[in-house]
């Protein structure tokens, strides 16, 4: 059994004490969303992209340079089974998203006419932006506070669809 440290260590190490969960995590998703987000503007970023990998949270934090990188990994396996569970899922279907979204920039080889980096740049914003928000609230352990919060700053990609018939 993992001997928890007290609570202001783990919020002086940017990890939540009520979930035992870093939310420096989320820069693995958001580095990359921000990427294809630019993509428009800034199509030379197509490479740095592809060469993204989905990582699981421990394996995150052992390349990381976050400074209780140590810390956060130990804590991992005193996290609740069903927080993990639900953490996993999550990250399972962003990166699931983002290989997608990738697989569309490699399929484009290079062609950036026709709007087609505008739709791969929406689709990051509607479909993974809200995923890593609910991500951000699990670890944050603000989840059943700002679910409806979320659906409202983050419209899906069929909600933007469903107001263009409104």
């Amino acid at each position: 059994m993992t001997v928890l440290p007290d609570a202001e260590l783990l919020q002086d190490a940017n990890i939540n004490p009520s979930t035992l969960l870093a939310t420096d995590y989320l820069n693995h998703f958001n580095e990359v969303l921000m990427l294809i987000e630019l993509l428009p503007s800034m199509p030379e970023c197509a490479e740095d992209i592809e060469a993204w990998r989905p990582m699981n949270y421990p394996d995150y934090f052992e390349q990381s340079t976050f400074k209780e990188k140590q810390l956060a990994i130990t804590l991992y396996d005193a996290v609740k089974p069903e927080l993990q569970e639900k953490l996993e899922s999550l990250v399972h279907e962003i990166d699931g998203k983002i290989l997608t979204l990738t697989e569309r920039i490699v399929d484009l080889n290079g062609d950036v006419s026709g709007g087609a980096l505008e739709s791969v740049s929406f689709m990051a914003s509607t479909e993974v932006r809200p995923l890593i928000d609910r991500v951000s609230a699990l670890i944050n352990d603000t989840a059943n506070a700002t679910d409806w919060m979320l659906a409202i700053d983050h419209p899906t990609a069929q909600d933007e669809v469903d107001r263009l018939f409104d």
